[in-house]
């Protein structure tokens, strides 16, 4: 489940504007304010209606295969924990995961407490790549791991999970598993995203 974790995370993480005092949700509208997020829509758009595979991959995410997939992953309790560690910091966690959930037709969650020629989903995902400023990123999360208490302890929060649990958990699941051999075959480089965040939190096993 590095890939999930990852998921809610950068989710989360991505939901970021820090003023003094400084709290966790001050430190998430920071990053939220670096998405360019009319310009992904546009290319999601663009890409959506001239290219078949991604249109594919849309009617996969609508399907019931999926669905068990997101279920799965937001009913297990390491998510939970994660989402409510985040609710009781005042950070709501769940709204961008819920307008993604309206957009698929999926169940809300609710915590407890490349150019246009290029035509494929791996095209897509270099658009959108391209237009994150990774550097600014890379900037503001050393300046919050430095300065932000809140978002250190959320950072030893995520580091501290039982790696070999969340391991387990997606390598018994069938669905997970499905879902990302389809990010393989479209040759999106999930792997190479999995090790980057495994190596950013530490976790092994």
């Amino acid at each position: 489940m590095k890939i999930i974790v990852a998921c809610i995370l950068l989710s989360c993480a991505v939901s970021a504007l820090a003023a003094q005092p400084r709290s966790l949700q001050d430190d998430f509208k920071e990053f939220e304010a670096l998405i360019p997020a009319d310009a992904i829509q546009s290319v999601v758009t663009k890409y959506y209606i001239i290219d078949g595979e991604t249109r594919n991959f849309v009617k996969y995410l609508k399907g019931a295969q999926f669905r068990k997939v997101w279920d799965q992953v937001f009913t297990h309790p390491i998510t939970k924990d994660v989402l409510e560690y985040l609710a009781s910091k005042d950070v709501d966690p769940t709204s961008l995961i819920n307008q993604l959930a309206d957009l698929l037709g999926l169940p809300h969650v609710q915590p407890t407490i490349a150019n246009i020629h290029s035509r494929s989903l791996l095209g897509l995902y270099n658009e959108i790549v391209r237009l994150l400023p990774l550097d600014k990123f890379e900037a503001l999360l050393n300046d919050k791991l430095e300065n932000s208490e809140d978002f250190q302890e959320l950072y030893q929060k995520i580091t501290s999970i039982d790696y070999k649990v969340v391991e387990d958990f997606v390598t018994n699941s069938a669905e997970i598993q499905d879902f990302v051999q389809r990010l393989r075959n479209y040759k999106i480089p999930v792997d190479v995203l999995v090790e980057g965040v495994t190596q950013f939190f530490g976790w092994t096993y």
